[in-house]
Formats: structure tokens, C-alpha cells, sequence
């Protein structure tokens, strides 16, 4: 009898491919490059990465919490899109998200919406600074739509209790030749 339980358990973990290795299963969540910004170039890559990969909750984190800071967020569209459109006056953390999602629902899913910050002039104190950039926003919209924006792009930011470094005010400016920030923002909201 004995002879034939060990024959059986014997068999049994034969079949069980015990020390074999699966294949690992894919990640149920996106890929994201999203890191503590400790530093100001790492809040401006991460605010670039957020779009690149297109998670609204990171694009988010690039801005001011009021838990954390006694600031509140301030965007200032370029000047005729500020005229144009009258939205913009009470434009909030909560309409950053709308815009965002609705453009992230007409971009294909293997498409990346891209930002080149360049020409960097920036005035550092201790816990704040303003930094400008020239910047080109390339956004793959289906539908065939202007998909190039220019213009130039002025952020105040600050550092919040937890030393994170987060934008307090944004103020977009037109380049003449090209759509700007604003008009996506005025368009997709």
C-alpha cells in the first residue's frame, strides 16, 4: 500500500510542472516614467511624459494641490483665445482634466501626443521660479484636425511642503503662425 501512495504522489508532482516557469503576464496598467519632482527639469519631463503617454493623473500631479500648497492654479490663455472664448475665465485643475480626456479620446492608442520645450529662460529663488519656454505640442487627433501648436509658454512654479516642485500659473502666448496651447484647450474642452 505504500508502495503505491508514493507511486502516486510521485506522479502527481510529476504533472504539476512544479519548478517549471510561466510566461509573465502582461502589466494591467500603463507604463509610466512619472517621478517625484524634486528638481524643476524633472517636473517639466514628467509634464512632457504625461502627455507623451497620455495618463491624465500624472499630467495632474504637475500641478499645484492646495492640500500641500496655499496656492491655487492660475492659466492665462493667449490673447486671442482669451477673447474668443470666454471659458477660460473660470479655467480650473477640473477643466485641465476635461480637455485632457477628451483629447486622449481621439487619439489613436498607439499614437503619443508629443512636447519639445526649448529656448529655456528661467529666474530661480529658493521656492519658486518663472520659466519660459518656446514649445511645439504635436497631438495625432483622428479626425484629421490641426494637429500642430506653437507658441511660446510662461510657468511659475513652486516647491509645496513635500519639496515637490508643481505649476501654480500658466500663461500661454500665440505664435503667429501656428494654432496655440490655448486654441486646443478652447477646442477639445
Amino acid at each position: 500500500m505504500k508502495k503505491i501512495i508514493l507511486i502516486l504522489l510521485v506522479l502527481t508532482l510529476a504533472g504539476c510542472d512544479l519548478l517549471e516557469t510561466r510566461d509573465p503576464e502582461k502589466p494591467n496598467a500603463a507604463r509610466s516614467d512619472f517621478r517625484t519632482p524634486t528638481q524643476p527639469s524633472i517636473l517639466f519631463s514628467n509634464l512632457t511624459n504625461s502627455l507623451k503617454e497620455k495618463v491624465v493623473e500624472n499630467y495632474l500631479q504637475c500641478f499645484v494641490d492646495e492640500s500641500f500648497l496655499d496656492d491655487n492654479f492660475v492659466f492665462i490663455p493667449s490673447a486671442s483665445s482669451g477673447i474668443r472664448l470666454d471659458l477660460f475665465k473660470e479655467w480650473d485643475l477640473e477643466s485641465e482634466r476635461q480637455y485632457f480626456n477628451n483629447i486622449k479620446s481621439l487619439i489613436p492608442a498607439e499614437s503619443q501626443i508629443l512636447l519639445k520645450l526649448e529656448n529655456e529662460i528661467n529666474f530661480t529663488r529658493a521656492d519658486s521660479a518663472v520659466y519660459q519656454f518656446d514649445y511645439s505640442l504635436t497631438v495625432p487627433i483622428i479626425n484629421g484636425d490641426q494637429n500642430l501648436f506653437k507658441g511660446s509658454v510662461v510657468f511659475t512654479i513652486k516647491s509645496d511642503r513635500r519639496s515637490n516642485w508643481v505649476i501654480t500659473r500658466w500663461e500661454d502666448l500665440k505664435n503667429e503662425e501656428f494654432p496655440s496651447w490655448s486654441d486646443l484647450k478652447g477646442t477639445y474642452y
